[in-house]
């Protein structure tokens, strides 16, 4: 019987990730870089907040669909990243997941994603807003 060995970040990443366990998902992302060009503990909180939104509807895990971005007016035109999405609740993320020798380097999310999941509909895309606003 074969089962699947995390070997990299990456891997520990993406299974943490679909479990919806922020801890681990915290635990593994190294403390001097950022994401979505906002300080890990800020994105951390960011994150967070997207996975209560996937829990309160009744999700507790996720599935995953490798892509790409597809917006030509996009630097990231051409980058792999994942669909996240939870079958119970049809709610969904688009993120960019770069990646050099098996460590994450950046997260961000993704408006012109295309992948191989089930058919998404827009309002129920859960995205990771970096801008907060005071009002």
């Amino acid at each position: 019987m074969a089962t699947n060995i995390i070997k990299t970040q990456h891997q520990a990443f993406l299974h943490f990730f679909k479990q919806l366990d922020i801890e681990m998902v915290d635990m593994l992302l190294d403390e001097n870089r950022t994401y979505s060009d906002l300080t890990k503990t800020r994105f951390i909180t960011k994150l967070r907040n997207a996975f209560s939104q996937f829990i309160e509807a009744g999700d507790d895990c996720l599935m995953i669909y490798p892509g790409a971005c597809c917006s030509e007016e996009c630097d990231s035109c051409g980058c792999s990243g994942f669909t996240f999405f939870a079958k119970n609740s049809g709610l969904f993320m688009d993120l960019i997941v770069k990646e050099e020798q098996g460590h994450v380097t950046d997260i961000y999310d993704c408006s012109d994603f295309k992948s191989s999941s089930p058919k998404r509909e827009f309002d129920k895309r859960i995205k990771i807003d970096r801008l907060d606003f005071p009002f």
